[in-house]
């Protein structure tokens, strides 16, 4: 049985002042983000979307974004209900644009119903272990959806997850270990903020796997949900 995801998640990220939402983890961040920006911006929300690290150039990569800035130029634009902006600095690599200036995103923030913040980078990986280095979460941010996809489940995780080159299955005990890990799932997660994980890939996961992320007992207050974002499905 499935549900409404992005209507779900409305709900639960999405208060009743300006909403900063920072995206971590890997396997489908940018798909939740221009997904989510769409459908907030069809419920008459202005969206912002922007990262605090690295993304795909617009040229290569298509948000469905009514506006597209390079530049602090974005500063002299005035959001609509209904409307969503895509921005990033270009960069010297021209597949990835990068972070806007701190000071300029809070202005921004101040501006838009709903920021999606993509904060975090795993090489198109569905699993990542961090560093000290990330994810970036801007101290705006009112949400944290960590996101992972569900086919990395039963592999090795050398193969799917970034930043362990380790020989083990990833089971239910690796999960149990990697939502304990403080460079783990629920990095850039506390107290003061909504927390979800989004375990990605469930029209086509295995018994085995969602029982594995569904045993999983997390350290602090965590909603998570087993979701296809490319469907808009929420399984329950």
């Amino acid at each position: 049985m499935w549900m409404d995801l992005y209507r779900e998640l409305e709900g639960v990220l999405v208060g009743d002042g300006r909403s900063f939402v920072s995206i971590t983890g890997g396997g489908g961040k940018t798909t939740f983000m221009i997904a989510f920006g769409r459908y907030l911006k069809e419920r008459g929300c202005s969206v912002l979307l922007t990262t605090t690290t690295r993304v795909a150039s617009p040229k290569s990569r298509d948000y469905g974004a009514d506006h597209v800035f390079s530049d602090e130029s974005v500063l002299l634009h005035e959001p609509e209900r209904g409307e969503s902006v895509f921005y990033a600095e270009r960069s010297l690599d021209v597949k990835k644009w990068t972070s806007p200036r701190d000071e300029v995103l809070s202005v921004l923030a101040g501006r838009y119903d709903v920021v999606l913040c993509e904060s975090d980078g795993s090489r198109g990986l569905p699993l990542k272990i961090h560093t000290e280095r990330d994810p970036v979460i801007f101290p705006a941010t009112t949400a944290v959806v960590a996101v992972m996809g569900l086919w990395g489940v039963g592999e090795r995780a050398y193969e799917v997850v970034f930043g362990d080159g380790r020989d083990v299955k990833v089971d239910a005990e690796y999960l149990q270990w990697y939502a304990d890990n403080t460079e783990g799932l629920l990095k850039g997660m506390g107290s003061e903020s909504v927390n979800v994980v989004l375990f990605n890939g469930a029209e086509k996961a295995g018994r085995d796997a969602c029982d594995a992320v569904d045993s999983i007992r997390y350290p602090l207050d965590v909603r998570a949900y087993r979701v296809s974002l490319e469907r808009n499905e929420l399984y329950v």
